[in-house]
């Protein structure tokens, strides 16, 4: 073939890897459109995999004997079953299911194939471990301690020079006394612990100094130590569910009172019933982290049973690890900070949103609690709970000329608010 004739055919060459490449791309384009089909318009209602609401959708092309009757099918199955009274294996499913209608889908038959596609090329999402999420401000499990083993390897190198200087400093006077007859030191006859007693005696100033500073950093550590004591912050017990705040108020952003509904409407946020995680987990069986592991014990507490989609077995309480936990003189009512405050869940639990198990993120003490109220404004505009206190508080404080006003300023600090 000469070049010119090879020159001439290039354009058609061209053609042909053009609309290769455009073949390809709509192939692409119809997986990724069956996919975004089938969960606008079937998962509500279908899993690929399990039965839900109707059957299981995986080989669903090879139950029915022609493609073309499936389609109608999914298209409208009330005007199928009327056109086809004849065909036992549509009747039968209707009669499976209840004779529940399948709601008719405004799909064309070529968005209906890339749905079917979808289904046949579904692979189950394989479960991820667990990872910590970056930047987390929460416990992190460094490994073991190891500082306390380094400062009595450093104490043991410590004792050991000390004895060998010791030693050296004997046999230099040992010699000195040899050669130039000088008489002996009395500490070259003691011992090593003799030996620090009498520089202690002969050095009574360091002595005392160092004294006072042992006292000082021992009462300082002995301080600490008591204002600790009934403090939990870091407190990360296991819990007997594996639930993650960041999958569900992170990555699904679902609100925090969807769960803890009392929380606007009570002194406690309240712990969720079971039947809140069973609204969304009669259709989501299985998680991106653990599958169905942790799942299955949500199901095993409500009494539910996946297989046949009932609750049929009787229920259990889960014993959830209570975290955050106030003394009972201490009074905290969430509505009064929720509501009419309108205080952010995270202002007290931190990013709840980015922990995968939720641990207590701040102290929660008395003065963790006063610092707040003392720095916290009071949000009044537009809150009609405060509009004749904010007239007021004006009057009060207009010669101070404030008029953003703290919680100190409605009462916050006073000692009966929190204790009674």
């Amino acid at each position: 073939m000469s070049v010119f004739t090879f020159t001439k055919k290039i354009p058609k060459i061209s053609h042909l890897i053009a609309v290769a490449i455009m073949f390809f791309s709509l192939s692409n384009v119809y997986a990724q459109d069956g996919e975004n089909l089938f969960k606008a318009n079937c998962a509500s209602c279908h899993k690929i995999d399990k039965k839900l609401v109707g059957p299981a959708l995986q080989g669903v092309r090879d139950r029915w004997e022609e493609e073309a009757n499936l389609i109608l099918w999914i298209k409208n199955s009330q005007d199928y079953l009327k056109n086809n009274s004849d065909d036992s294996y549509a009747s039968g499913l209707y009669e499976q299911y209840n004779k529940s209608i399948m709601p008719a889908q405004a799909l064309s038959d070529d968005e209906v194939v890339a749905v079917l596609d979808y289904i046949d090329a579904w692979q189950p999402a394989t479960p991820v471990a667990a990872a910590a999420p970056a930047g987390a401000a929460g416990p992190v499990d460094a490994g073991e301690d190891y500082t306390f083993y380094w400062l009595l390897a450093f104490a043991l190198v410590l004792i050991i020079v000390i004895r060998v200087l010791i030693d050296v400093r004997k046999s230099v006077r040992s010699v000195m006394v040899e050669v130039k007859g000088e008489e002996a030191a009395p500490e070259d006859s003691m011992g090593m612990v003799e030996q620090l007693f009498y520089w202690f005696k002969q050095n009574k100033k360091f002595t005392a100094f160092a004294t006072i500073i042992v006292i000082v950093a021992l009462a300082f550590q002995g301080w600490n130590a008591l204002l600790s004591i009934g403090v939990y912050q870091g407190y990360e017990p296991e819990q007997p569910i594996k639930f993650s705040h960041k999958i569900h108020a992170g990555d699904n952003a679902i609100s925090c009172v969807y769960c803890h509904h009392s929380a606007e409407k009570g002194k406690h946020s309240g712990i969720p019933s079971v039947n809140v995680c069973m609204n969304c987990h009669t259709g989501i069986s299985s998680g991106k982290v653990y599958g169905t592991e942790e799942i299955s014990k949500i199901y095993e507490a409500a009494g539910w049973n996946p297989e046949t989609s009932s609750y049929e077995n009787p229920q259990k309480p889960i014993k959830w690890v209570r975290i955050h936990n106030l003394p009972d003189f201490a009074y905290f009512n969430h509505s009064q900070h929720v509501v009419v405050g309108q205080v952010e869940c995270q202002t007290c639990h931190g990013p709840v949103q980015e922990m995968d198990v939720l641990y207590q993120y701040s102290e929660l003490t008395m003065g963790w609690c006063i610092n707040c109220h003392r720095e916290t404004n009071v949000k009044m505009k537009d809150n009609g709970y405060y509009d004749q206190l904010q007239k007021d508080l004006k009057e009060v404080y207009k010669e101070e000329g404030i008029e953003e006003f703290k919680v100190e300023h409605i009462g916050g600090l006073e000692c009966a608010k929190c204790h009674y």
